[in-house]
């Protein structure tokens, strides 16, 4: 039978990124560089490309995410992704990955560099000696030393930035509802609220994401808690300050002065208030450098370049912005099994069509104790795959589910039943319970359980199941049925009544699995149906 032909795996890089992400993208995908496009231009090429790679320049908006028609993965060579419209993403099944560690280090060091160059007035000390004045009294700086440094957001910059903070022999201080008391105290960082934190720091400088919740998080209320002498530094995002608020403070010299690498608007264009800010002689500014080094660009674009064509190619990503967050070990561990649970609930709607209502997924054995919510995504794509006409993914699985009022649970058990580890689909439906197992055996997929028969039988390609007495001569009936249709037999299995196909029982029915190289046509299926002592009988395409 000829294969259908595989779709081309095409990669859009709209923005610059490293040579050495490029260079890893053109090994293993098509890329086309095309960069500074408006909009307009962007969406009239997108719906080629399965693949879209940006920086903070390009804007993914909603319509750029709908005239991508094929698109499967969305990568910002960076950590911020408020230039991208994650819910537009999300409902139309689009991974979007981040690398949100790869310019960690650049980031923090960049923030230090803003904090030591407000004290010491450098940038302003650079232009005036090279506009030929020398004015040494004029730009008396202070010391950091034995400064109190409050850092806003505890997370991967922000502990950086602490551990540079200490170096400078700074006392420092944060505020992070999410941070674990065991990583403060392991910085030397002193956990504090907000309000008790601003009063106390002699600098604040942000390192938080820039969310709904945190948009306008430093605003007068804020401000107005600080030292008059306080600076307060972003290298974060844009937005988190409130830049009016900010403005008005130190018009009114209630605060010593501002670094700002990020803006609500890049570049500040004509905003009034960004204009009047960027030209304080209390601020100063840089355009958004905190991940510009050599080293970060190189370890952001080989970052997000692996993850795209890992996805591509039926992998997981590190980075996923909209998809649960789980462990990279948690990941390689059950990726095995992701597919194997895809292939039970596509098994289990061919077998079964019907409404589904109630999904009980039972793990049991070692991946029991790890987080299962790849598994359970990994169940509802291949349950709805064939009865949603959505593109159902990894990403959108979870939102599709609850559109079509499926509810799906999980059982664990650390007890292995047979086999190191099990995974069982069950599902009740007009008063019966159907049931699906399977497990991974010599790195294979094997189903070894259809409703209340033993088999065991590899979930692939097209496949014929019958409901049959058990008793001679069964299997050759229906193989010569298929032999005078041309359709190999590549594998099969007669699993008997039970679920331990080695326990001595009485005849009775017996499930023939027979594994096919091509479909079979309509008129050997009517033959087969039509064979006496055989009472059902499914054609499965996996």
């Amino acid at each position: 039978m000829e294969q259908a032909e595989q779709p081309t795996l095409r990669a859009l890089v709209a923005d610059r990124i490293a040579r050495e992400g490029l260079d890893y993208l053109r090994r293993h995908l098509q890329v086309d560089e095309r960069i500074g496009l408006n909009p307009e231009q962007l969406a009239a090429i997108l719906g080629d490309y399965t693949a879209l790679i940006v920086r903070s320049e390009t804007k993914v908006t909603a319509p750029l995410i709908a005239a991508g028609k094929q698109l499967r993965i969305i990568a910002r060579a960076g950590v911020g992704v408020d230039n991208i419209d994650l819910d537009a993403a999300t409902r139309a099944g689009i991974l979007v990955v981040n690398s949100p560690t790869g310019n960690i280090v650049a980031a923090a060091e960049h923030a230090i560099a803003m904090l030591l160059s407000l004290v010491r007035h450098i940038p302003t000390a650079n232009a005036a000696l090279k506009g030929g004045r020398w004015e040494r009294s004029r730009y008396l700086g202070i010391e950091v030393r034995h400064k109190t440094l409050g850092i806003v957001g505890l997370g991967k910059v922000g502990a950086e930035v602490a551990k540079r903070a200490k170096g400078l022999e700074m006392r420092v201080i944060a505020t992070d509802p999410f941070a674990s008391p065991d990583l403060a105290r392991s910085l030397g960082v002193e956990l504090l609220s907000m309000d008790e934190l601003l009063p106390q720091a002699d600098f604040v400088t942000i390192h938080s994401s820039l969310t709904a919740s945190t948009r306008g998080l430093i605003g007068e209320r804020e401000l107005a808690l600080m030292k008059p002498q306080a600076r307060i530094i972003n290298c974060a995002r844009g937005g988190i300050i409130d830049e009016a608020a900010l403005l008005a403070a130190l018009k009114e010299d209630r605060l010593a002065g501002a670094a700002l690498d990020v803006f609500s608007s890049e570049p500040p264009g004509s905003d009034p208030v960004l204009v009047e800010l960027l030209a304080h002689p209390r601020v100063i500014v840089t355009p958004h450098l905190g991940a510009s080094t050599e080293e970060a660009q190189v370890m952001v674009a080989l970052d997000v370049a692996e993850q795209v064509v890992s996805v591509l190619n039926g992998g997981t990503a590190r980075g996923a912005v909209n998809a649960p967050l789980i462990l990279p070990e948690t990941l390689q561990a059950l990726h095995p099994y992701m597919g194997l649970v895809e292939k039970m609930g596509r098994l289990y709607t061919q077998l079964h069509p019907g409404p589904l209502r109630h999904v009980e997924l039972a793990c049991s054995g070692e991946i029991a104790s790890l987080d299962l919510r790849p598994l359970k995504v990994a169940l509802i794509k291949g349950l709805l795959e064939s009865i949603s006409d959505a593109h159902v993914n990894m990403v959108n699985a979870p939102m599709i589910a609850k559109q079509w009022g499926l509810e799906v649970t999980e059982r664990t058990s650390m007890a292995p039943e047979h086999y190191a580890n099990l995974v069982t689909l069950r599902v009740s439906q007009d008063g019966t319970e159907h049931i699906i197992a399977g497990t991974i055996t010599w790195d294979e997929e094997r189903i070894v359980r259809v409703d209340g028969y033993a088999t065991d039988f590899g979930p692939y390609g097209y496949i014929l199941i019958c409901h049959n007495l058990d008793r001679p001569g069964m299997i050759g009936r229906v193989g010569t049925i298929l032999g005078n249709a041309g359709v190999n037999i590549r594998d099969m299995d007669v699993g008997p009544q039970g679920t331990n196909r080695n326990t001595m029982r009485p005849r009775g029915q017996a499930l023939m699995v027979l594994s096919l190289d091509d479909a079979v046509p309509d008129w050997a299926l009517d033959q087969i149906r039509a064979t006496q002592d055989i009472f059902d009988l499914t054609m499965v395409k996996l």
